[in-house]
């Protein structure tokens, strides 16, 4: 009997156990304890009771901008950039142009050397002149230059003309390598241009078609300063002395010997 009011008393005892479960709460009705059930449907986290110490970061010291006296600033300005001025070329005061000069105003005596081209359309004109009246006896001394020339201005001249630019030799310079075995038309100072010896040229076989030459005293441009001239046709030959100042040939010459 006591054994089934036992399994009665059990059965009451799990009845309320499990009312008490589903309600979220069970009482003990032997020990009066109140026991907490955690809800399967409302679980709490577990807590942790352990102090936490947070880590606060340390701060560096703010930067302070140094204060800046603004009366002790000083301004220097940045030149601009000038450009190098390329140097001028300073003139020739013994080179001429065209035109005429009185000799001891504009120009002074000596021997003036000059550049043409070749045949009557590329010649230097130029003129020594004894006045200004523009007529044929005013002129001491003229000619029409090719290739390679030089004309003497004397300190008795009263002015120069001239088509072309002319240099001034102040004085001659003195030969310097070797001399040159052919030698265009032109004129050429002995000595210094050409070495003297004999010279060989070709002409026509005409008038005409000859070579002009002058073996000269001078380079005035006159009369008196011909050594010796002619008008070469076909093969011929001249002999340059060493006491020549100057040959002129209107053809090409060939040295061939002393």
């Amino acid at each position: 009997m006591r054994t089934i009011l036992g399994w009665f008393s059990k059965q009451k005892f799990f009845a309320k156990l499990a009312i008490g479960v589903s309600g979220g709460t069970v009482l003990c009705c032997l020990c009066s304890i109140p026991i907490a059930v955690l809800s399967p449907f409302n679980p709490t986290p577990a807590v942790n009771n352990t102090p936490v110490t947070s880590a606060e970061p340390t701060l560096s010291p703010a930067l302070t901008a140094k204060p800046v006296d603004i009366a002790t600033i000083t301004l220097t300005a940045t030149p601009a950039p000038t450009s190098t001025p390329l140097p001028t070329a300073t003139p020739n005061p013994n080179l001429i142009g065209p035109g005429t000069y009185l000799v001891g105003v504009d120009i002074q005596p000596g021997i003036y050397k000059g550049n043409a081209g070749e045949g009557l359309f590329g010649s230097c004109y130029w003129e020594r002149l004894k006045d200004l009246t523009g007529t044929i006896d005013s002129i001491l001394a003229n000619d029409n230059e090719i290739g390679q020339f030089y004309v003497e201005v004397k300190n008795t001249d009263y002015a120069l003309k001239t088509d072309c630019e002319l240099l001034r030799l102040d004085p001659i310079p003195e030969h310097t390598g070797e001399y040159p075995k052919v030698i265009p038309p032109g004129t050429y100072l002995v000595g210094y241009d050409i070495q003297p010896g004999i010279y060989k040229g070709q002409a026509g076989n005409d008038v005409g078609s000859s070579c002009y030459w002058e073996r000269l005293r001078s380079v005035a441009g006159d009369l008196t300063s011909i050594i010796a001239n002619d008008n070469a046709i076909g093969q011929f030959y001249v002999r340059v002395l060493p006491s020549d100042f100057a040959i002129k040939t209107t053809c090409q010459l060939e040295w061939i010997g002393p």
